[in-house]
């Protein structure tokens, strides 16, 4: 491929890659989960500023564009409005990030010179990123010195262009690399850390134990709690009992969905495509260029597309057009371009089923079958009767209409029955573990057919949403003048109510909206929001109900307290009586000898567990874990407060340290600790210049919120 050729294909990957350098650097070896940015309509030129420095309108719709085309590319249509709203928020954040970065490495001292870039494409051209290294590639995939010469030498302007983006974008990921040393300067394991995990990822134990339910040795009645204890116990818990704030919505929902005048646009295309494929332009051309999805070369059978263009389909004739008609996933119109016999038989069959309960009613059952297959076999319309009758709430309000299928899709006694009998005829009662079918033959077919499919599905247009969106400006005026119950029944819309959610949190039935969080917790009770998009369509809430922090009253919580007391003695009493027995035990007892000193006590093993496993018959317990790990084997362990009783434990085997896999996987172990360390250091820097940063945010003022 000749270099220039190179250069501008590669081109949009550059300006994308500059874009989001710094977005892509935090997410993939900082952390950091970022991703977005979208669509446009300003009003001005500043954006934002960060401390001071401008984002300019031009320079953020840029980045925009570049990551809407990414996505185009990527995905083969355009970003919806919640995928532009992501795409926004991505290109902020990825400006912000950087311009702070850039601030923090110019504070620091850390700079790039051009001449460092100069020596890095000259010199080291190898190690270039693969985005720009490629452009100078042999059919080796070796870097070719005399193309990148030819190329830094060329004066043409698009050659200049492509190494201006190109500075750029080494500048940033040089600068980035310098940042990263600094910060990660710090890190150190210590020796001790790395054996500890080296110890927890294959260290193995295995330990005896005797577990001191304290319920069952010490049952709830023979413990008092005296109304001072429960009441020293709130004041000491007040925090226990604290409830935090909540708030509750009402909210109108106005779904966004096409409106017939979307429908009938799509229809009215459709149909002028329609004139040109019945006027003899090639069909397949006209799949090309109109068509939403590609033409498929591969024959289909009965029950692998949509029923509705199944039904359209098989009863055409080879070369026919067929259409347009409205499908499950829009417009389509269709033309049979090939036809063979395939070698499995499919069945179109509708049934009436009546489920038998065991007992009287079984008999009951039986005789309804009888009398519906012989009100059917008289002539009855079918369709009717299954709505009437049948229990199958899926094909009965479709006539009992089950579609197509071949062998195997049914149970066998339902299949044998619909194969075996003969297009027209009702068969049955047919028993199977659902009860009794009633079966109408409707079809039978082993054709497949090749078919050229041109699909236009119906979107929701910018009008749609823009009138959609005055109705719901229209709800917001009535409610503020009239009320928010008066304002739904005028605009005939259902008031939803949400249940109590704390700040920050999910909202049941909205989901994760930091935006409507913060207005529900700022606000004051009845008042109404502005319109608010949702994945559903744009919605309008009210605070409907306020409840703020306070401490649980001590009456509203005295059970709870009573009952947190008497867990607390009973394990305070089965940990001294454990206590009290391992004293009666001699040096050379096992631990199994505790339960000779009361018989309601069981003495298990693990079996071998790691110290950072689920432990056999004791499960995640980190206290009796901990304790395990402490221990000598033989050594019996003082009585262990664990999560579900009180423990005695005694160490039988603990795996020796392996000094030759220890060395084999240190390295392994230090690069994983230092991994980590790095995540949390460069994510608590970035926290630490955005919450000392100012950070002034005029996107509203710039993107319609859709």
């Amino acid at each position: 491929m000749p270099i220039m050729s190179r250069m501008r294909d590669n081109m949009p990957a550059i300006l994308v890659g500059l874009a989001i350098l710094f977005i892509a650097m935090i997410v993939f070896e900082w952390g950091m989960d970022i991703t977005g940015r979208q669509g446009r309509q300003y009003t001005g030129n500043i954006v934002g500023k960060v401390n001071g420095q401008e984002i300019t309108y031009p320079e953020f719709e840029k980045d925009l564009q570049n990551m809407v085309d990414q996505y185009k590319a990527g995905t083969k249509k355009d970003p919806d409005d919640n995928t532009m709203s992501e795409m926004r928020d991505q290109v902020w954040q990825g400006l912000v990030n950087q311009i702070l970065v850039d601030q923090a490495a110019k504070k620091l001292g850390i700079f790039v010179t051009d001449q460092e870039i100069v020596n890095w494409v000259t010199q080291n051209p190898e190690t270039l990123p693969d985005v720009i290294k490629r452009n100078f590639e042999d059919s080796t995939g070796q870097v070719n010195r005399q193309i990148l010469q030819e190329a830094l030498a060329s004066n043409r302007p698009e050659v200049q262009e492509f190494w201006k983006n190109v500075q750029t974008y080494l500048k940033e990921q040089r600068l980035q690399e310098k940042l990263s040393a600094r910060l990660y300067a710090a890190v150190r394991v210590p020796e001790s850390e790395l054996k500890t995990e080296f110890k927890q990822e294959n260290g193995k134990l295995n330990a005896g134990y005797v577990l001191f339910p304290p319920a069952q040795l010490f049952p709830d009645a023979s413990i008092s709690v005296s109304e001072s204890e429960m009441r020293d116990y709130y004041s000491s818990h007040q925090d226990d009992f604290r409830t935090q704030a909540t708030r509750s919505l009402k909210f109108v929902l106005f779904p966004i969905k096409p409106s017939s005048q979307d429908s009938s646009e799509v229809k009215s295309e459709m149909d002028r495509v329609d004139v040109l494929a019945k006027g003899g332009t090639d069909f397949l051309e006209l799949v090309k260029e109109y068509s939403e999805t590609p033409y498929n070369d591969n024959f289909v059978s009965h029950g692998q597309i949509d029923p509705a263009i199944e039904t359209q389909a098989f009863a055409a004739k080879k070369g026919e057009v067929v259409g347009p008609f409205l499908a499950s996933d829009g417009y389509h119109l269709i033309k049979v371009i090939d036809e063979q016999n395939g070698k499995n038989e499919f069945v179109h069959a509708a049934h009436i089923l009546i489920p038998v309960m065991p007992g009287p009613d079984s008999v009951s059952a039986h005789q309804l079958a009888d009398k519906i297959l012989k009100e059917a076999r008289s002539g009855a319309n079918f369709g009717t009767l299954a709505m009437e009758y049948s229990q199958d709430p899926g094909s009965a309000r479709n006539g009992g209409d089950l579609g197509w299928f071949g062998r195997g899709a049914m149970v066998k006694p339902f299949e044998q029955a619909a194969f075996n009998g003969k297009v027209g005829q009702i068969v049955g009662p047919v028993r199977t573990q659902f009860g009794l079918h009633i079966i109408k033959i409707l079809g039978k077919d082993s054709r497949q057919l090749k078919l050229a499919d041109i699909k236009m599905s119906i979107t929701v247009s910018q009008q749609t949403k823009d009138d959609l969106k005055q109705h719901a400006e229209d709800f917001i005026y009535i409610a503020k003048k009239d009320g928010f119950a008066t304002a739904a029944n005028t605009v005939r819309a259902q008031v939803n109510q949400t249940p109590p959610f704390t700040k920050g949190s999910f909202i049941p039935s909205v989901g994760t909206n930091e935006t409507l969080s913060k207005w529900a917790f700022s606000g004051s009770l009845g008042d109404i929001s502005e319109i608010t998009t949702l994945p559903q369509g744009y919605a309008v809430f009210m605070i409907s109900d306020i409840k703020d922090a306070a401490v649980t009253p001590f009456d509203q919580v005295k059970t709870r307290i009573r009952s947190a007391l008497i867990r607390e003695k009973q394990f305070e009493k089965a940990q001294g009586y454990a206590d009290q027995l391992r004293q009666k035990l001699s040096a050379t007892d096992s631990l199994d000898a505790i339960t000779r000193l009361d018989g309601r006590l069981h003495y298990a093993v693990t079996g071998q567990f790691s110290t950072v496993s689920y432990i056999p018959g004791v499960g995640r317990d980190f206290t009796f874990l901990a304790e395990a790990s402490r221990l000598n084997v033989g050594q019996i362990s003082p009585a262990v407060k664990g999560a579900s009783g009180v423990y005695l434990i005694q160490l039988l085997s603990k795996t020796p340290f392996d000094s030759t896999a220890y060395k084999i996987q240190r390295m392994s172990i230090m690069q994983q600790i230092m991994d980590n360390q790095k995540t949390h250091i460069v994510n608590d820097w970035l926290q630490e210049l955005k919450a000392a940063a100012s950070i002034e945010d005029n996107r509203s003022q710039f993107f319609r919120q859709d």
